[in-house]
């Protein structure tokens, strides 16, 4: 499981209410079009072409392109931001849509996000300031992800999820709040079958889609302790 910052600034525009509120982060460049299967040097030849950086004058671009389009993988974790708050999601598929153009003010290149809260930017820890301040488009966080202390972020802030309800719109699960604050907890080990780990797992993962705020965060934290 890895972790990742996106910028929200393209052209001069915040895009931080259009990712929460529709549930997924981009990147610019969308004249390059669809970029699932394109390859390094297909990128590379796009990016001369259709925007006029050559290849080595392109490398931050080049980077932060193939980390969104092949770098991340469904489930592993990405932080945006705004001036007050660092927030939180867990990252879905890459898909390309130009359903409404290609200018360089629209986002075609996308992933799913399902948002699982927001931590004040005073609360951080200095890895993730240093990480917040890349100036790369896309970054990945170098260190182990128990190291950016999200967990702890979202558990112990109560209002880690307030502001971000209109995101968090899809359907409920039927987890059960005590099942996965029982999975939270400190346990003496015990000997489980990978099988039975991997549906818990997805039982966790089904859980971040509920709109039980606590259930959410219970869950992103049963997860986030699993990856330890």
């Amino acid at each position: 499981m890895n972790l990742f910052y996106v910028q929200s600034i393209v052209d001069g525009v915040s895009k931080v209410k259009s990712f929460l509120e529709d549930n997924y982060i981009g990147i610019p460049w969308s004249a390059l079009g669809d970029l699932e299967q394109a390859s390094s040097e297909e990128l590379r030849e796009l990016l001369e072409q259709r925007y006029g950086l050559v290849a080595d004058k392109s490398g931050e671009v080049l980077q932060s392109i193939q980390l969104f389009a092949h770098g991340m993988s469904d489930g592993d974790y990405v932080v945006i931001k705004d001036e007050d708050w660092m927030y939180v999601g867990d990252l879905g598929d890459y898909y390309y849509d130009d359903s409404i153009g290609t200018s360089d003010d629209l986002i075609c290149h996308r992933r799913g996000v399902t948002w699982l809260g927001r931590v004040p930017l005073e609360e951080i820890n200095e890895h993730m300031l240093t990480l917040l301040h890349e100036p790369n488009v896309v970054a990945q966080f170098m260190l182990p992800v128990t190291q950016a202390r999200l967990e702890q972020a979202l558990r112990g802030n109560s209002d880690a999820t307030g502001t971000v309800e209109k995101a968090l719109n899809q359907g409920a699960t039927s987890a059960e709040p005590e099942l996965l604050k029982t999975l939270t907890e400190d346990h003496t080990p015990a000997r489980v079958d990978q099988s039975t780990i991997e549906a818990a797992v997805q039982v966790l993962k089904e859980a971040l889609k509920s709109k039980d705020e606590r259930l959410r965060v219970q869950a992103a934290t049963a997860i986030l302790q699993y990856a330890k």
